[in-house]
């Protein structure tokens, strides 16, 4: 009796990781699909540029990767952002050079956003 009721127990126990990790995947699939909407519509970058490259530089993170803390100084605040934009296979083109429509970090930069580095996740 106490060897059905375990193999009940592990049966059950299964059942529910199983059911976990297909609901985890769908909402993962579904997520992705919205990012990949949402970075058709929007520029990985900002409107700063890297001074020191002068490009605006992809800052490349795991693909696993779904959000990014911003921080602001002298009012202290900070935002979680989702990270949108994901590298495909293939060559994107060249990047945005200074001097176009982006403007250089400021002398007293506020926010991390101003120093041209943006997050984007890695190829799967």
């Amino acid at each position: 009796m106490n060897r059905l009721l375990l193999w009940g127990a592990l049966l059950a126990v299964a059942a529910v990781v199983g059911l976990t990790s297909d609901a985890q995947a769908f909402t993962r699939r579904r997520a992705d699909k919205h990012n990949q909407i949402v970075s058709q519509r929007m520029p990985w970058n900002g409107e700063y540029y890297h001074t020191a490259s002068g490009y605006a530089v992809p800052l490349v993170v795991p693909p696993t990767a779904r959000s990014s803390t911003e921080w602001s100084w002298g009012v202290a605040q900070s935002s979680v952002m989702p990270i949108y934009h994901q590298f495909r296979p293939g060559y994107p083109g060249d990047g945005i050079e200074a001097g176009s429509e982006l403007n250089p970090t400021p002398p007293w930069p506020s926010h991390t956003r101003q120093f041209g580095v943006y997050y984007i996740r890695g190829p799967w």
